[in-house]
């Protein structure tokens, strides 16, 4: 967590934009989440609207690719709590299609079953309007997929596990989900998808690159 109130008192003024960027690309570098808090929207304690700066400040945090962000004061004592987290997701969710696609993979990618992952991410990047669907046990699966930052597909992650569901919640571009998991593979997916369908979430004829803890494949629905 980039918390830049605290941060603000330990060093130069200056240099906190520049300790920010530096720690989030260390996060990259390990594959591990990385959120940024604390005054983002904070003029909007006492007022409806952002400042521009607070939006250019959200805004250079998405181009920076940050799984999440954390309002404080602007939800725990502001008078729009609801209207904060609504600019907040107004903003991430219009500078996320003007990201570039040219993400460098974390350098923590040893082994055959992070090196296919990594290759369904690069499939569904070739795949524009395709999702990611994955299932997990503990957040492996999903926590290494958004790591390398698909550049268009959102990540469905299904975990039996109600504390692995919340932790997956601050990831970058995924949306988890609570399922029983069969004991039989095709089962479990064939749930997914019926959820999926129920929420809305896949239409008939959207592609899925499908990611089980054995195989990868990809899938046009309906």
């Amino acid at each position: 967590m980039v918390a830049r109130g605290d941060l603000g008192i330990e060093c130069p003024l200056e240099e906190l934009p520049v300790i920010q960027r530096r720690a989030v690309k260390t996060c990259f570098h390990h594959g591990r989440p990385v959120i940024i808090a604390t005054h983002m929207l904070e003029s909007m304690i006492g007022s409806p609207m952002p400042t521009r700066a607070e939006i250019t400040d959200v805004a250079n945090a998405v181009y920076e690719r940050a799984d999440c962000f954390m309002l404080s004061g602007e939800t725990a004592v502001g008078r729009y709590p609801f209207e904060g987290v609504a600019v907040l997701d107004k903003i991430t969710r219009r500078i996320e299609r003007e990201t570039p696609a040219d993400f460098v993979p974390p350098a923590h990618l040893q082994g055959d079953k992070l090196r296919l992952l990594q290759s369904a991410v690069q499939f569904a990047n070739q795949l524009q309007g395709s999702a990611l669907l994955t299932f997990t046990r503990q957040g492996f699966m999903a926590t290494n997929l958004a790591a390398m930052r698909p550049a268009f597909a959102p990540i469905f992650a299904f975990t039996h596990s109600v504390e692995t569901l919340r932790q997956l919640r601050l990831l970058r571009a995924t949306e988890p989900f609570l399922i029983s998991l069969a004991s039989e593979p095709n089962e479990t997916i064939e749930r997914a998808i019926a959820i999926l369908r129920r929420d809305g979430r896949i239409q008939p004829g959207d592609r899925m690159v499908i990611r089980t803890p054995t195989r990868s494949y990809t899938s046009n629905y309906g």
